[in-house]
């Protein structure tokens, strides 16, 4: 066995395989929201293509996998926002992006994808959404309690 061969062969030997892909139980019933701050992501979807409302739930469409809208804040807090879809997520004020403060994935089997939290003072502000692969993004500004 040449050098070379016996090289490659500790090499395929020593290389770990990719780690599986997790399993995801399939949900038989959806998750219990009413006791979160989500809890009116079970309301019907609202009109709201052009500013959507805190505490109400919407879908907006997507182009170009993006799209952005005005947000009123009224009430100064921390405020997420809920996207059923994997979709960049920012708040932009006087031009430059808002940082956020945490983010994660909803409860399991709420159909919640994502969540970011950011601080906002009262203000409007607009809310972009890019990166998305899909035609349409249900999404659900809350205020913490």
């Amino acid at each position: 066995m040449s050098l070379q061969t016996a090289l490659l062969a500790l090499q395929i030997v020593a290389a770990k395989p990719p780690a599986p892909e997790p399993v995801t139980a399939a949900c038989t019933a959806p998750a219990d929201l009413r006791a979160t701050p989500f809890a009116a992501w079970s309301l019907p979807d609202g009109n709201h293509a052009v500013i959507p409302e805190v505490g109400r739930p919407t879908v907006l469409a997507l182009e170009n996998g993006g799209t952005s809208r005005q947000i009123a804040i009224t009430e100064a807090g921390r405020y997420g926002i809920a996207a059923d879809e994997k979709v960049w997520i920012d708040v932009i004020t006087n031009a430059a992006p808002v940082s956020s403060i945490g983010h994660g994935h909803g409860p399991a089997c709420s159909g919640i994808r994502k969540i970011v939290w950011f601080n906002l003072p009262v203000g409007t502000y607009e809310l972009a959404l890019s990166k998305a692969e899909v035609a349409r993004v249900r999404l659900l500004i809350v205020r913490a309690p």
